[in-house]
């Protein structure tokens, strides 16, 4: 229960507008709430009460229903347009069974019956004041709520730039290749993830990871992915290990799978570049197809994905190569690059990847003119762009 005490130290924080037509009930309301609201506005008609409404930060209406120009069901009724919750009090007669009915469909919050006391005025206040105090309790709750979300997603969000590792930031080279990313979450926290790491001189791994969905579901699978396949290559690193994308796969299954919902799946791409064979061998989980160029050659050639996607059930995979040596530029991404609306609105801008992959020499080039095609961004996008000729900075 609220105390008359608490109530009364309530009123100290509202604003109350009085509207009424009559100069010498304005006089007893000025007397009466001067002293008790922390701020007391008047006005002499339902359109002036409106104006005054609109303009100020107002907490509580006290209003009369017979005024000149608009009365108080008329002045109620565009305040409701913008407000549906303030809580108006009006002062009537109460002698039109019409007008009970229209003050009820505009929510009117209580009715003071003339003549009124000034008891039974603030006993009618004290009802308002409740439905102020609840308001600003949920508001509160919702704001309190709405700020930790935020910054959990902040930690969540941070927690992610740990666990994604790309080892080229610093020389911006992969064997021969100049190793541009992209990466861009469609909110803080995202689907998709990735690896780009160097395990030794000659030999290099890129990893990416589509968790299934949005939200938390998903960036937690992602992260878990990435963060296993990181542990992986520290451990090979720190032991001086031979590594191998079969062995690596291997204990990411058994890692994965008892971490699956039943029916979550994931889509994956593992590219392993082995300068020493000058081979690349990969294992691609239902993700988009890779594509790369090769020197002397006009053709766009696709890797296809080799496998169905990761899932609680998954006890296999196939692990395919490709020779390394002419390829003069690949590109390896997620399905949030080609599965976005263009601005024509018609088409997915999978239809110009190809193409637009075969004119651009860099990431640079190929993120204007795949900025410039697509509507907005839909998905979490991340992709790779690698290439033999010289980075732009």
């Amino acid at each position: 229960m609220m105390s008359n005490r608490y109530i009364s130290d309530i009123y100290k924080t509202l604003n109350i507008l009085c509207v009424e037509d009559d100069e010498n009930v304005l006089n007893i309301y000025r007397d009466l709430f001067s002293l008790i609201f922390q701020k007391v506005y008047f006005a002499r008609d339902g359109i002036e009460g409106f104006e005054v409404f609109e303009k100020e930060d107002i907490d509580i209406i006290l209003t009369d229903h017979q005024m000149p120009r608009a009365n108080g069901l008329q002045m109620s009724k565009k305040i409701r347009e913008v407000d549906a919750s303030i809580p108006i009090v009006m002062v009537t007669a109460l002698e039109s069974v019409d007008m009970l009915r229209e003050a009820l469909d505009l929510h009117i919050t209580s009715f003071l019956k003339k003549p009124f006391t000034s008891a039974s005025l603030f006993a009618t206040f004290n009802l308002a004041v409740k439905s102020v105090i609840v308001d600003r309790c949920i508001l509160k709750e919702q704001t309190e709520k709405l700020h930790y979300s935020h910054y959990q997603e902040n930690l969540t969000y941070d927690k992610e730039k740990i666990v994604t590792k790309n080892d080229t930031y610093e020389s911006q080279k992969l064997l021969d290749f100049n190793c541009e990313l992209f990466y861009k979450p469609l909110d803080i926290l995202s689907g998709d993830s990735y690896i780009i790491r160097k395990i030794n001189d000659e030999k290099y791994l890129v990893f990416l990871v589509d968790g299934m969905g949005k939200g938390i579901s998903a960036s937690v699978t992602a992260m878990m992915c990435s963060s296993f396949v990181n542990y992986y290559i520290d451990i090979i690193q720190q032991n001086q290990l031979l590594f191998s994308l079969e062995s690596l796969l291997q204990e990411f299954l058994k890692y994965i799978q008892p971490n699956l919902l039943e029916y979550e799946v994931v889509s994956a791409t593992f590219l392993f570049f082995n300068k020493t064979d000058e081979l690349l061998q990969y294992s691609i989980f239902s993700m988009p197809p890779s594509l790369y160029m090769c020197s002397q050659d006009d053709t766009v050639y696709k890797i296809k994905s080799n496998n169905i996607p990761l899932a609680p059930y998954t006890t296999s995979y196939n692990i395919d190569t490709l020779k390394l040596g002419n390829i003069e530029k690949m590109l390896i991404y997620s399905d949030g690059l080609n599965e976005c609306t263009l601005k024509n609105k018609k088409e997915l801008y999978g239809t110009y990847l190809k193409e637009d992959f075969k004119n651009a020499q860099n990431k640079q080039e190929f993120q204007e003119i795949y900025s410039k095609k697509i509507l907005t961004q839909e998905d979490d996008t991340t992709y790779v762009f690698m290439h033999k000729s010289k980075v732009i900075q």
